[in-house]
């Protein structure tokens, strides 16, 4: 039975921070190094990512809480560096797994010694092939103890920059490939070295002048975006500085899929230049080095290999108030395995697909605005200098030049609030006008509700002769639908009209439901329709709000009460009609007149009886 089995729930709750941290591992090596650290999960990690146990705390010390918000409407802790909830707590226990795993890690590496000369002779020419270099160790001791995911004392770069550029240039050498900046493509000339953006200090990895160059790519397939060199908080504050969108890439050597994950998705050229054409800026580091265990905990990363997206995004805040400075933002969280490669989270098609489909587009106009508005301060604090010049100048003018230009101020100002009076009574008629069109627009659903359900009759059955010949009438209304109707000759006009008048209901409004007398106790029929035209004070082609008109050649079929359908001439036999909206105001004819032509000169994608 294993010590796993005697914990405690607290224990247990321990145990599964700290795997849940170090992307699992041996839980009896686990359980021995929180035994170590009288089980504090926050000391436990930090023994880990530093190398070194740190001093036991006294028992009434209280325990510490770790803060971070994550919220896409709110992300502030990307820089502020706000905890999260996360509390780790002190419990105790004890384990000797640790101590029986040690003497045999020992035996295996004795062991190993006289095949090192080999190893480093293979690695080497490798490197020098730039081929992506295999492991060759035929074994792992991840089985046998646990191994820390922090760097070893004696190799740590306390540098973030020093960190990032180790992990870049290994990186290039797994893969077989070299960022852009280095491997000459985007230089305007063979001597140009890249500088890392936001970081003082030469650099030859992270140049981003010029233009992506396709013909060069397919030269040279092996190519890795340019990264950033400095912290994660240098990387996150040059995105919202620079108003950019940011990619954070974090890895575990512990993973088994982040060796395919360098290899498919870091080097795929498609996601390299969607990557360099919007020109996003590229963070990435191991889990094992501290600024990528500080982003992982920022993040939120909970699986490896790891890929997130953030940029400046606007804060959510009340209707009422002012709206707030935006803030950065993760975007998107894609983490697992890059294999299928058409599916999986982090594969390079996964990523571009994203890009392409949902994050550039939501974030880019955005982010476009932005730099707009800064570019707009940059425009105005340069006005502003150029204005205190010109009134330098304008001092030693004489009094007559400042007379007369105080005189046309007065005037500009006069004018600016005749100006705005006008608008105002403009303003107050178009709220006029638009309350009367809704009444209006009222008044007329209710009396389509009542026409659907009182002059709108069935469609003429088979073989039924009793309305005389069955006539078949397409209808194109203005929003581009097309329905089909058939209609007896006997049938009015009014069918057809009540029919079209009919299509104008919002679908929410069920024909069961509609009144079974006229609105305001009108008559019945068609006598019905003339007296409600005549009390409207309206046109029949006004009051019905729309034309019907031949398609080709174009006529227009006026509505005529007690009219026989079979008495058009135009529609005998059948035929295809187009509805055509009415203004009730010069304002409105002119919105909809575009419409209108439209719908009149769209005869290439119409189908007429004859065609069919």
């Amino acid at each position: 039975m294993s010590d796993a089995d005697h914990l405690t729930p607290t224990q247990t709750a321990a145990l599964e921070q700290l795997q849940a941290l170090t992307n699992g591992g041996d839980t009896d090596v686990a359980i021995g190094v929180l035994a170590s650290v009288d089980w504090d999960v926050q000391r436990a990690a930090e023994m880990i990512f530093d190398g070194a146990v740190p001093a036991r705390p006294a028992q009434t010390e209280a325990s510490h809480i770790e803060e971070f918000e994550v919220d896409d409407s709110e992300q502030g802790g990307l820089l502020s560096g706000r905890r999260s909830g996360r509390e780790f707590r002190q419990v105790e226990s004890s384990s000797l797994s640790s101590a029986v795993a040690r003497p045999i890690r020992v035996v295996f590496n004795i062991l190993a010694i006289p095949l090192y000369p080999l190893f480093s002779l293979l690695r080497f020419i490798f490197r020098a092939l730039r081929i992506p270099v295999p492991n060759f160790a035929p074994f792992t001791f991840s089985t046998l103890s646990y191994r820390p995911l922090g760097p070893s004392q004696g190799r740590e770069a306390k540098d973030p920059k020093s960190v990032v550029e180790r992990w870049v240039r290994a990186l290039e050498e797994e893969t077989g490939a070299v960022c852009i900046s280095r491997s000459g493509q985007r230089r305007a000339n063979g001597t140009t070295q890249g500088t890392a953006t936001g970081v003082a200090g030469p650099s030859n990895l992270t140049s981003r002048e010029g233009a992506w160059d396709g013909d060069s790519v397919a030269r040279d397939s092996k190519l890795l975006p340019d990264f950033f060199l400095g912290s994660y908080e240098q990387f996150a504050r040059t995105c919202q500085k620079d108003v950019k969108i940011g990619c954070v890439i974090i890895v575990s050597e512990e993973h088994d899929d982040v060796a395919e994950f360098k290899r498919s998705t870091l080097t795929d050229p498609s996601l390299v230049r969607l990557i360099q054409e919007n020109d996003i800026l590229v963070w990435g580091s191991d889990i094992r080095d501290r600024e990528a265990w500080s982003a992982s905990q920022k993040l939120q990363a909970t699986t490896y290999p790891f890929v997130a997206f953030i940029a400046l995004q606007p804060r959510r805040a009340p209707a009422s108030s002012a709206p707030p400075a935006p803030t950065m933002t993760i975007l998107s969280r894609h983490q697992g395995p890059s294999i299928p490669s058409t599916s999986a989270p982090t594969a390079a098609q996964t990523l571009v697909t994203h890009l392409d489909e949902q994050l550039l587009p939501r974030v880019n106009p955005f982010l476009a605005k932005l730099r707009a508005q800064e570019a707009e301060r940059e425009r105005e604090r340069a006005l502003r200098a150029e204005q205190d010049r010109a009134f330098e100048e304008s001092r030693r003018r004489d009094a007559d030049r400042a007379a007369q230009r105080a005189r046309a101020e007065s005037a500009a100002i006069e004018e600016k609030r005749r100006i705005a009076e006008a608008e105002a009574r403009a303003a107050a008629e178009l709220r006029k006008a638009a309350e009367a069109q809704k009444l209006w627009d009222a008044h007329r659903l209710a009396w389509r509700r009542w026409i659907r359900r009182g002059l709108v009759v069935r469609e003429p059955r088979p073989g039924e002769s009793a309305r005389g010949k069955t006539m078949r009438v397409g209808i194109r209304l203005p929003d581009g639908r097309r329905v089909v109707r058939f209609f007896g000759e006997n049938d009015t006009l009014t069918t057809l009209y009540a029919y079209v008048d009919s299509l104008f209901i919002p679908p929410e409004f069920v024909q069961d439901a509609d009144p079974v007398a006229p609105p305001e106790g009108g008559f019945v029929g068609e006598e019905g329709l003339v007296v409600e035209m005549k009390n409207a004070g309206r046109s029949a082609d006004k009051w019905w709000g729309f034309h019907v008109v031949l398609a080709y050649p174009r006529r227009e079929i006026p509505w005529e009460a007690e009219r026989r359908v079979g008495d058009v001439d135009v529609l005998k036999g059948g035929g295809q009609v187009v509805i055509e909206l009415v203004a009730d105001n010069e304002a409105v004819k002119g919105k909809d007149k575009g419409k209108s032509k439209a719908a009149a000169s769209d005869d290439d994608e119409y189908h007429t009886e004859e065609s069919d």
